[in-house]
């Protein structure tokens, strides 16, 4: 419900005053498509681009949306938990080394 809200109401708000822009500098009744008229009477002129840009304001809104996910969110993976060695240990331990019983040392080719 909050996503359809997220992407509704600002595609809405969008489509109010892009219609009242538009509206406020063309009249519908000039619109022309080779010579034609586009429409019939105004308020079809009206409900139509307030229903075309009320759909083109949620692509913008839905694409803004998927930009604003992390990507957790959209690959579905959780990378792994990054451990803090202890202040107590002199070394970290490396993938059970110290389990295993070798002690690994930094730099140990270096004399």
């Amino acid at each position: 419900m909050k996503k359809g809200i997220l992407l509704l109401w600002p595609s809405f708000m969008i489509a109010m005053i892009a219609t009242a822009v538009f509206f406020s500098i063309f009249d519908p009744a000039e619109l022309k498509l080779h010579g034609d008229t586009l429409f019939s009477d105004k308020l079809s002129a009206y409900s139509v681009f307030f229903l075309v840009s009320w759909a083109f304001g949620a692509l913008n809104t839905s694409i803004v949306l998927l930009l604003e996910k992390s990507a957790r969110e959209i690959n579905g993976f959780t990378p792994p938990p990054v451990a803090v060695p202890d202040e107590d240990t002199p070394f970290p331990d490396f993938q059970g080394t110290k389990k295993a019983g070798l002690r690994v040392r930094p730099f140990s080719c270096i004399r």
